[in-house]
């Protein structure tokens, strides 16, 4: 259930939100690029209220799961048992557990509808996303160097076209493959 109420938006924030929105009916990827402290976060709040009344499942990706605390936090005081955590340094019974909590076929209901996760939980077997959600899309931690490499903000945005999804990309800083990307047109 929510525990808090959404905040009303300022007017800048309302004009992101339905530039946001607007975004999406032309492309699937979209990048939200505002300063530290500039109200992101209402802003994706929103999107991932409106895919929760929707019946979707939102995976919303980290860079590291150690330094976002606030945001769990944040996420956890709006949408409470709602949100799940996924990471790679989960032990074998968690893992099996957030990966039964995700897909309804194992338990006849998605325990958790949201889930915030780092890189490795882009591998989830989500029965209905309806939003990826990567944060800090610039963060070099999303580059796997060991065993099988890759780049998790890449390969979300590969999911999401391959799910026929939204994926919103969120940062104070566009990586410079976002910024030549948004140059192109793409």
């Amino acid at each position: 259930k929510k525990i808090t109420e959404t905040k009303i938006l300022s007017e800048v924030q309302k004009k992101a939100l339905l530039e946001v929105k607007e975004s999406f009916n032309q492309k699937d990827v979209c990048l939200l690029h505002g300063v530290t402290s500039s109200g992101k976060t209402e802003i994706y709040i929103k999107l991932i209220e409106e895919q929760l009344n929707n019946g979707k499942q939102i995976l919303y990706l980290v860079p590291e799961i150690a330094l976002t605390s606030q945001i769990i936090n944040r996420l956890r005081k709006h949408f409470g048992n709602k949100v799940g955590i996924s990471h790679s340094r989960m032990n074998n019974n968690e893992r099996v557990e957030i990966w039964n909590a995700v897909n309804e076929k194992n338990k006849n209901k998605v325990q958790y509808p949201i889930i915030l996760g780092a890189r490795s939980s882009l591998f989830l077997p989500f029965d209905n996303l309806g939003l990826i959600i990567v944060d800090e899309e610039h963060d070099q931690s999303y580059k796997q160097d060991e065993g099988v490499t890759y780049n998790a903000r890449d390969m979300a945005i590969s999911r999401a076209s391959f799910e026929n999804i939204p994926i919103n990309l969120i940062t104070a800083v566009p990586s410079i493959e976002t910024y030549e990307n948004i140059k192109k047109g793409k």
